[in-house]
């Protein structure tokens, strides 16, 4: 299959060995894995037929439910030969990411052979044409660990993947965009698993500039010239720290000139100690993924860009690093944002929200975007909420957010909107300032920190804010990741903009 996109070189090695064929000899293969709906054995006979493998074993596996499999084992030619048959669930109530997921299941039960894949499904009924490629997708996004700093490495063993389907053409185009929307969302896990004095300020800038490359403007705006900016907010909570900060621009335009423009923005706070109001040593050095923001936000304009996507979107990131020093700053200080809206920091913990004030703010005053969408690590709240399983989100437009939640609802990254009321409006109110960056009280705190950001989105603007504090990085496995970053919101992103924006 002829991949014309430039890859990572992990990406390059999953498209060399994954090709989609309409006949094939499954014997050729060391394993077999039939991907059927448990409601059509039929469907497995058939493929057992075909290998002359007997066909009573679709006993076993009528009362599979959804992502369960049963394993069978035989010989040929002295050879060891493996079927896998997975279970798709119900035909009437599969979706298109449990078709992705199913990739996932099937992952761990391949990941140790050196082995040669063939995949069959009868996935077809339900406008997906395409399966066999989200099934695969489903498999690369399982595969992926972080082992940079291990001396052994966990790479993947599996020699090749042959998907047999009725559709190669759609398949080979869906599996290309695919292998480069995986490719970002596994930058961002790794991103987000480096180490802080990695993956610092400088680091993400050069990371940027090679977005030009692939056709994306990149602007760097560095301490002076945010300082001349009126930056203050953002520029504050970098204060402790001796790595410079920066707001990083990326232009991709590539759509009409219509002047439907959408902004993506993203906190990109490097490490997060909690300045002077310091965090508790147990667990701090998760903080590191206080950056998954910006590399969401970086790595879906990367993505936009290497399908060259007919959008016209902006992304913007601030970089800081809020750590304590005798220069960092106080609790009680209070800083003029690029609005002009004064602010007291009450808590230098609540740094996030600082940082995306200026950003937001400069985004609106330069492009002007219809739609601004931001993605932060902004608060703890927001697990104690609603877990690992959903992103909290919050919007100023009913509209918008039903677009965002048909997005979520087709790729499987979930959301659970959150009120933006005025009644919680008195909570940020400061006594000395125009607004407080914390709420009163430990109630409601994901949504008195969207309350202080709403102040600076401008009223013509459709805006929604996604914290995903607690989906960027999970404590177990989950169906298309395993243990540590996830890659939250680079999938979401693209499947909102694709349907909702591109020409």
């Amino acid at each position: 299959m002829e991949i014309d996109i430039e890859l990572s070189e992990s990406m390059e090695k999953w498209a060399d060995s994954v090709e989609f064929q309409e006949s094939y000899n499954l014997l050729l293969s060391d394993v077999i894995i039939i991907v059927s709906y448990s409601n059509d054995l039929s469907f497995i006979e058939s493929v057992l037929q075909d290998i002359s493998v007997n066909k009573s074993i679709t006993e076993y596996v009528k009362d599979l439910e959804y992502g369960q499999s049963k394993h069978f084992n035989f010989v040929l030619n002295n050879k060891l030969k493996e079927i896998i048959i997975v279970s798709a669930g119900n035909k009437n109530a599969i979706t298109k990411s449990d078709v992705e997921k199913l990739g996932g299941y099937i992952y761990p039960q391949i990941e140790t052979n050196n082995a040669k894949v063939a995949i069959v499904n009868n996935i077809e009924t339900i406008d997906l044409e395409d399966a066999a490629a989200s099934i695969t997708s489903g498999i690369i996004l399982k595969s992926w660990t972080f082992d940079k700093y291990f001396t052994k490495k966990n790479t993947c063993k599996v020699q090749s993947i042959t998907c047999v389907t009725n559709y190669v053409k759609p398949n080979e185009y869906r599996y290309k965009t695919l292998l480069s929307i995986d490719d970002c969302v596994l930058n961002v896990r790794s991103m987000v698993t480096e180490p802080a004095n990695v993956m610092n300020s400088e680091k993400i800038k050069d990371i940027a500039k090679d977005l030009k490359e692939i056709g994306v403007e990149v602007r760097i705006i560095d301490q002076k010239e945010m300082a001349k900016m009126g930056m203050n907010a953002l520029l504050g909570v970098n204060k402790g720290s001796d790595n410079p900060p920066y707001t990083i621009v990326m232009e991709y335009i590539n759509g009409e000139d219509d002047g439907n423009i959408i902004a993506l923005v993203g906190k990109g706070v490097t490490f997060d100690a909690g300045g002077i109001c310091l965090k508790p040593a147990n667990r701090m050095s998760e903080m590191k993924g206080d950056m998954t923001g910006a590399a969401v936000v970086l790595n879906t304009i990367k993505s936009l860009a290497l399908q060259k996507s007919k959008v016209n979107v902006i992304g913007a990131i601030g970089l800081v690093e809020n750590v304590i020093s005798s220069s960092a700053q106080r609790p009680g200080d209070v800083v003029q944002a690029m609005s002009g809206t004064t602010i007291e920091v009450d808590n230098t913990d609540a740094e996030g929200r600082l940082v995306l004030a200026d950003v937001l703010w400069h985004v609106q005053e330069r492009y002007g975007p219809k739609v601004v969408i931001d993605f932060a690590t902004l608060t703890g709240a927001i697990q104690v909420a609603l877990g690992h399983e959903f992103a909290g989100y919050m919007s100023n437009s009913d509209e918008l957010s039903q677009h965002l939640e048909k997005a979520s609802r087709n790729v499987g990254e979930k959301l659970w909107r959150l009120p933006l009321h005025n009644s919680y409006e008195p909570d940020i109110k400061s006594e000395i300032a125009d607004i407080k960056n914390v709420g009163c009280g430990r109630g409601a705190g994901s949504i008195t920190a969207a309350m202080f950001l709403q102040h600076f989105i401008k009223k013509a603007t459709k805006w929604a804010h996604i914290d995903i504090a607690a989906t960027e990085w999970d404590s177990k496995d989950r169906a298309l990741s395993q243990k540590g970053a996830t890659g939250f919101g680079v999938r979401l992103m693209n499947e909102f903009i694709k349907n909702f924006f591109s020409r």
